[in-house]
């Protein structure tokens, strides 16, 4: 097929649908799923967040993300707590057990990364990432 043929939604769509395909399979021994997990990685980035905030920091809506972080708890993975400068709000915590899941599977996910990137140079991908990051950047 040539190059023209491919629109670029269709190539970010086909890489993406493949990348978290084979996130998927590693992180099914977590019983996490790419979304949830993403989610989970940057909570523990930003702990002590608001879901809103979160929902900012992850481009999602805060009803996914709450529906979410519904799981997460369930799971003892993220605990929410009353903020204390606002008793009708709460944070967000990372526990224990979801911090030990991202240490876990940060070096499987990071083999998944190479794995994409096999055969580019560091030039190249660094590269890449500017020019998806340009992309995200024009489109939003």
């Amino acid at each position: 097929m040539k190059e023209a043929d491919w629109s670029l939604g269709m190539q970010l769509s086909r890489s993406y649908h493949s990348f978290k395909r084979a996130a998927t399979k590693r992180m099914a021994e977590y019983d996490l799923t790419p979304e949830q997990f993403s989610v989970l990685s940057e909570l523990h980035k930003q702990e002590g967040i608001s879901q809103k905030q979160l929902a900012l920091f992850t481009e999602r809506d805060q009803t996914t993300v709450g529906k979410i972080l519904d799981k997460l708890v369930k799971k003892e993975l993220v605990i929410r707590s009353a903020d204390p400068r606002d008793r009708r709000a709460f944070i967000l915590l990372t526990t224990k057990a979801g911090a030990e899941v991202i240490r876990q599977l940060e070096p499987t996910l990071g083999e998944l990364q190479q794995q994409a990137f096999s055969g580019l140079s560091k030039k190249e991908i660094k590269h890449f990432i500017k020019t998806l990051e340009t992309i995200h950047k024009n489109v939003t």
